[in-house]
């Protein structure tokens, strides 16, 4: 079977040849008036097998009824964190997302009986939290 090109869709014009370029934010307030950054990806397998094999996600509890500011880590396995991010922001509560950052592996703390059963394999022993703790 030949080959026939794509038509092009009249919604879409990218910046540049490869599919790639920057648009205008406009479907989120709290990001309304940035731009974001889009290109073509890799097949879901591949884009699966590139990412981190896991995230550390920062949250903040800042409340009156705290003595102090509270900050959480968890450590959490790639292929949840779309899961994990959404049970967060529809029953975290006060607890905010802080930030999200790759992790290669999660200190031996962070292991509990059934995050090890679902991981299929534990940090390795000694390794230290981003505070330099055990």
């Amino acid at each position: 079977m030949p080959d026939t090109p794509t038509p092009p869709d009249p919604r879409w014009v990218p910046d540049n040849p490869d599919g790639s370029g920057w648009a205008d934010v406009d479907w989120a307030s709290a990001a309304r008036g940035s731009r974001y950054r889009y290109r073509h990806g890799e097949p879901a397998a591949m884009a699966a097998a590139l990412r981190p094999p896991f995230y550390r996600v920062v949250t903040r509890l800042d409340t009156p009824l705290l003595h102090s500011p509270h900050e959480n880590s968890y450590y959490v396995p790639s292929a949840a964190l779309a899961d994990f991010l959404a049970e967060l922001i529809l029953a975290g509560g006060d607890e905010t997302i802080w930030h999200v950052e790759a992790c290669e592996r999660p200190p031996a703390e962070a292991w509990g009986a059934r995050s090890k059963a679902l991981s299929g394999a534990a940090p390795e022993r000694g390794a230290r939290d981003e505070t330099g703790a055990p």
